[in-house]
């Protein structure tokens, strides 16, 4: 399947085609047939490659270049990102309980089905819910950054490459989640700290400023913050490993069945279905240190991340680092697939396609008329 490039510049006449002017910041066409010339491209041309002499212009890759993210692309894409993060943080929250007293109190709670079966039994279904506060505004503060800043730096990262960066399309994808998730795990380790503490101890404050008060007057600020690098390794594994399988993913199902690019509704289910196995890989990458962010938040101590990790190898072996782990995948892959489907939908709901990222030949029809008036 050619891309929307290809299929325009196959419209032009034999030797005719587009280059673009570095300097002009804008394409000019051009006719190697009147030009013997421009069969090279000029020194200050830069990033192109020449006029194929046998195939005209139409022997070079499709011409598509990255667009520079405007305020309004920019907030809608924030939005969508904010929107999807919380709601299926949000929705998902039963399971997500069930994982941290899994993780928390493995005596009390040896597996899932014991876990859920003891909460009603003890606690009641409101139990479910509980911490869905700071799950609820910790990921609406996270997804409103993470998915835009994964895009910018992506952008950039692509920008600086150049022509290889087709190539090398899954280190800059790397790349970029990585960093955006070292500056997203400032955001959201806060939160999560004020989550665990009122999922360990349902007591512990009514809400998300009581026990948010409550964990600040005992232990200071650094015990929002404590925990970061933990986070890093958490949250830098799983962000890249998501967002890689997910576009390896999407784009082998592309390949597979490429009417679903046509498609809305079978696009939708590529992004479901390579969400999915994102979200299950994932989940894996990231349950260490999951476990080990868990053990140090259940109480108020001042454990380390070290210590943290040393007393789940003591009572546990190397298996306490993977405690939770079926959960996780059922959790992540149902969270995963559903963030970027919802993400995808919202995203389009506000007008954000592919148009509003990627600049394609839409830029032809202004080349011609400003080279028709001369």
């Amino acid at each position: 399947e050619r891309s929307a490039s290809a299929r325009l510049l196959a419209l032009l006449p034999s030797g005719v085609g587009l280059i673009f002017d570095s300097k002009k910041g804008r394409y000019l066409l051009v006719n190697s047939d009147k030009d013997a010339s421009l069969t090279s491209a000029p020194s200050s041309y830069t990033n192109l490659k020449p006029i194929d002499p046998v195939f005209g212009p139409r022997g070079r890759n499709p011409i598509e270049r990255q667009k520079n993210l405007n305020f309004y692309t920019t907030l809608r894409i924030s939005a969508a990102g904010a929107i999807c993060a919380s709601c299926v943080h949000l929705a998902l929250t039963p399971i997500d309980v069930v994982k941290t007293k899994v993780q928390t109190d493995p005596k009390g709670y040896p597996n899932p089905i014991s876990a859920f079966q003891r909460v009603v039994n003890e606690e009641g279904l409101a139990t479910f819910f509980n911490g869905w506060q700071p799950t609820f505004l910790g990921f609406f503060v996270w997804g409103g950054f993470a998915y835009i800043a994964t895009e910018f730096f992506r952008s950039q990262i692509a920008e600086r490459v150049g022509s290889a960066a087709t190539s090398l399309e899954v280190p800059i994808i790397l790349c970029a989640a990585g960093i955006a998730s070292f500056f997203g795990s400032f955001l959201i380790a806060p939160f999560e700290t004020v989550r665990i503490r009122t999922v360990a101890q349902p007591e512990y404050g009514n809400n998300i400023f009581a026990a948010g008060g409550k964990i600040f007057k005992e232990e200071g600020i650094s015990a929002f913050f404590n925990s970061v690098p933990v986070f890093m390794l958490k949250e830098i594994p799983f962000a890249c490993a998501k967002f890689t399988v997910f576009d390896i993913a999407s784009t082998k199902l592309y390949e597979m069945y490429p009417a679903a690019s046509e498609n809305l509704q079978l696009s939708l289910l590529v992004t479901l279905t390579s969400g999915t196995f994102g979200g299950i890989i994932a989940a894996i990458v990231s349950n260490p240190a999951d476990c080990t962010i868990s053990e140090m938040k259940k109480a108020s101590t001042e454990i380390s991340p070290g210590g943290a990790a040393a007393i789940l190898v003591k009572t546990g072996g190397l298996s306490a680092f993977f405690k939770g782990l079926t959960l996780r995948m059922v959790f992540y892959s149902l969270m995963v697939g559903g963030q970027f489907l919802l993400y995808d939908t919202v995203r389009f709901a506000l007008g954000v396609g592919s148009d509003d990222l990627k600049l394609y030949l839409d830029v032809l029809g202004s080349a011609i008329s400003t080279n028709a008036g001369r």
